[in-house]
């Protein structure tokens, strides 16, 4: 079994009904296999702490905001951590 699969398989056991297609492709070339499972995860957390109330648009819409903002959590560790390499290895300090 795939990897997508499973993470289908995932959606379905915690949250009920499983996206389209169409959703988990649009998810994979925005997002990745890591970033699906991150926000999978999450949106299962917050179903459970809403108790289950949920509608299936509010899951597929949680769960892209959780990848969009980890998304961009990655980008922005990825420069401080080149930022800090670069001040480390050249000694150098951004605009200073």
């Amino acid at each position: 079994m795939n990897e997508l699969n499973e993470l289908k398989i995932l959606w379905g056991r915690f949250l009920g009904n499983i996206p389209s297609d169409q959703q988990f492709d649009f998810w994979v070339m925005t997002h990745g296999l890591d970033l699906i499972h991150q926000g999978i995860l999450k949106t299962i957390q917050k179903n459970l702490s809403m108790g289950g109330t949920m509608s299936n648009d509010h899951k597929i819409r949680f769960a892209s905001k959780v990848m969009l903002t980890q998304q961009a959590r990655n980008v922005e560790n990825a420069a401080n951590r080149a930022r800090l390499n670069d001040e480390f290895v050249y000694g150098t300090r951004g605009n200073q």
